[in-house]
This record gives structure tokens, C-alpha cells and sequence, in this order.
């Protein structure tokens, strides 16, 4: 996109991210920052350089995600090595979560670990720090639409489509790399047209990464649990996406 955007005004400091304004209404600048939290913020440390490498990852996700018919909020590369430029959207307030295989809550709920499931497994949450973000299904999805924004079943209908077709095209992705996804969290928004888009990051924030031949963590359970240095975990993850890329 042939633009000049200059970034303006924070708009918002979110738990991870930072958003500005650009000097176009419909777009704005998205910077990953530094900051990372754990357990509803009840954890929480600076890790330099994060930014910049969650960053990195997830704009070269998105343009992957792009090239094979994921419509994302997406447009290019930021004022800094931690920010891109979005498309402007009203966040639908659902995470969904996609499951490849049994871990994390999921876990902790039904006692299994590691069961590989036959297809993506969509969970949603309803995003709010006041209620604890709670599981909230799709009937009640719809019934609420004043809280979650979402119009009819087409719409989640898409959203489970295109949560499920990102299971399968990340995981070909990190596969590729040598790394299991074992599963993500996504957000949706709707821009100016009223299309809905993946936005927010796709990052070792968001997923859990492991390592196929040696089994370490790559993501952010090792900030969770405690288990090493956080910044080496997502430098080997980025330093395999930029190797396969040249």
C-alpha cells in the first residue's frame, strides 16, 4: 500500500501491545511491547526485546496467513522493528482459542495431556477482566449480541472457519520449522466494510511451540511455569522463520 503513515497519538496501552493513531483514520499503529503477563496479570515482568520478536513473528503470520485466504487487519511494517501498521477495526470481544492437541486449561479440565485431536478443536471466552474472561459457548454467543457483537450464525460460522483453516496452515508452518503448535488464541474484529478479520498478533504469546526433536517450550509457559529464559525461546522460533524465509 503505497502510503506515508505517520504515527500520532496513543490511543490505548493494552496488557501487551501499545495502539496509536496514524495520520489516516482507518489504520492505525500496533506495537508490541515489552511487557508480559501471565494468569490474568496476576504475573507480570518486562522482557527486553520481546516486542520486537513477537513482532516479527507474527507479521511474517499474517502475511502467510494473507497469501492463503485469512483476511487479517495486516497492512505493513511500522515506524520500528516492534510496530506494524492495521487496518482500524471494532474488536469483537471473544478470544477463541484453537486446540490441536490437550493442554493448558483444557488440561486441567477434563484430565488429559497431549491427546492429538482429529481436527482443530474452537473454544471461545468471552473477553472481559471483570468476569475472568469465562468460557461462554456458541448459543449463548448468539443470544447476547449486544455483548459480544456478533450479528447472526454466519458470522461465527465464519469465525470458526477461519480459526480452524489457521490451525491447519499454522501448523504446516511450524512444522516446517521443526515446531508443534499445540494450540493458539485468536481475536476477530470488523473494519469500516463490516468484514470481519483476524487481528490482534499471532505470536509465542498467543501459541504453544515445542520443539519436535528435543521437546523444549518455545513460548510463554516458559514465563508461566518458570521453565527458562523466555527471550531465547522466541529468538530460536524467529531465527527458524527468517532461515526458512531466505
Amino acid at each position: 500500500m503505497e502510503r506515508d503513515f505517520i504515527r500520532q497519538g496513543l490511543i490505548h496501552s493494552g496488557k501487551a501491545n501499545n495502539v496509536y493513531a496514524t495520520n489516516y483514520p482507518d489504520y492505525l499503529e500496533l506495537e508490541s511491547s515489552d511487557r508480559i503477563l501471565a494468569g490474568n496479570g496476576a504475573k507480570r515482568d518486562i522482557i527486553l526485546g520481546k516486542g520486537v520478536l513477537n513482532n516479527k513473528i507474527s507479521s511474517t503470520i499474517f502475511k502467510y496467513l494473507e497469501e492463503n485466504g485469512i483476511p487479517t487487519h495486516f497492512v505493513c511494517e511500522g515506524s520500528n522493528e516492534a510496530s506494524k501498521i492495521v487496518r482500524a477495526a471494532q474488536m469483537i470481544p471473544l478470544e477463541v482459542i484453537c486446540r490441536l492437541y490437550a493442554a493448558g486449561s483444557f488440561s486441567k479440565r477434563y484430565g488429559l495431556e497431549g491427546k492429538k485431536f482429529s481436527e482443530p478443536l474452537i473454544e471461545y471466552t468471552y473477553k472481559s477482566d471483570l468476569y475472568g474472561d469465562p468460557i461462554i459457548d456458541r448459543k449463548t454467543i448468539l443470544a447476547i449480541p449486544e455483548k459480544t457483537l456478533i450479528k447472526n450464525e454466519r458470522e461465527l460460522n465464519l469465525i470458526d472457519y477461519y480459526t480452524a483453516r489457521t490451525g491447519l496452515l499454522l501448523s504446516k508452518f511450524y512444522y516446517e520449522l521443526g515446531i508443534k503448535l499445540v494450540d493458539f488464541k485468536v481475536e476477530y474484529g470488523r473494519i469500516s466494510s463490516d468484514q470481519i478479520v483476524l487481528c490482534d498478533e499471532i505470536s509465542p504469546d498467543t501459541c504453544r511451540l515445542i520443539d519436535i526433536e528435543t521437546g523444549e517450550i518455545l513460548d510463554k509457559d516458559l514465563f508461566r511455569k518458570d521453565l527458562g529464559d523466555v527471550g531465547k525461546g522466541y529468538s530460536k522460533v524467529l531465527r527458524r522463520i527468517t532461515k526458512k524465509e531466505k
